[in-house]
């Protein structure tokens, strides 16, 4: 399994999810899991792929960090998005 984390501004949460529920239907890609919780600068939100280009091509298209299963060390030190903020930017 291949994870993927991004931090979002909570103001931001609502919309970022409509889009990225789209793009995932789109792509016809499935995460095999989802979590999202409070941080203090934003929201983590993690997903798992299965297939490991699936998770590279959302961390592509949304700005996350794709890598292993476990990547709340790495994410700690990511920007939160926001407005202004573009979210196509790759990290890892």
């Amino acid at each position: 399994m291949s994870a993927v984390e991004l931090r979002l501004s909570p103001n931001d949460l609502p919309r970022e999810m409509g889009e990225m529920r789209v793009w995932l239907d789109q792509h016809r890609f499935e995460a095999s899991s989802f979590s999202c919780r409070d941080a203090d600068d934003g929201v983590l939100v993690s997903l798992e792929f299965k297939n490991a280009g699936h998770a590279h091509a959302f961390a592509e298209r949304f700005g996350g960090l794709a890598g292993g299963p476990t990547l709340s060390a790495a994410a700690t030190q990511m920007p939160t998005h926001g407005a202004g903020v573009s979210a196509s930017g790759f990290a890892g």
